[in-house]
């Protein structure tokens, strides 16, 4: 079902390669606002999801595919250009490979198609997003450069850690359940 929470999602999938192709021709305010509406899009069909009837399981599935996919071009883009360092991409995609082929081996022994993230993921992916939006940011204005860096900082420290956890709850909900 296609609904707002849907739609909203769908656009940010199209930014995706809007915003790579404006970055990669070094039209980087308009690749600035191009993400930034992308990112803007992730809370707001969060926001709209939450709404009555609004939850889908195509919303399920393309929510983190979306978020996933914008996430690893900008930091791609960023490290080929050594915006960011090449070891942030490293950590970023790194995490993605722990939390989908974590998602895989579980769903391959317990058949649970369910897809729940956590807490501590969400903050990340917002850290990543704002991290990013401020990097883009930077290029354009009087932002300080330590600003930039530090949010970089905070969402590489975030990465690793939620990306640690997936890998543990991952761990501990494949170990058999002892009786009482």
């Amino acid at each position: 079902m296609v609904n707002l929470a849907n739609l909203l999602t769908l656009l940010r999938i199209i930014l995706i390669p809007t915003f790579a192709t404006l970055f990669l021709y070094g039209r980087h305010f308009e690749a600035f606002v191009a993400f930034a509406v992308a990112a803007l899009t992730d809370w707001l069909d969060g926001w709209v999801a939450r709404g009555p009837g609004q939850r889908t399981e195509l919303g399920a599935f393309l929510d983190p595919l979306a978020d996933k996919a914008l996430l690893l071009t900008s930091f791609a883009l960023l490290a080929s250009t050594r915006v960011v360092p090449l070891w942030a991409l490293v950590l970023v995609f790194t995490r993605e490979v722990v939390i989908v082929g974590g998602w895989i081996v579980g769903h391959l022994i317990t058949r649970n198609r369910r897809v729940e993230p956590s807490g501590l993921g969400k903050a990340t992916t917002a850290m990543q997003l704002a991290a990013v939006t401020a990097i883009l940011f930077n290029h354009h204005t009087v932002l300080p450069h330590d600003l930039a860096l530090r949010a970089l900082d905070a969402a590489m420290a975030l990465t690793a850690i939620s990306g640690l956890d997936y890998l543990y709850r991952g761990l501990r909900d494949l170990q058999p359940r002892r009786p009482g």
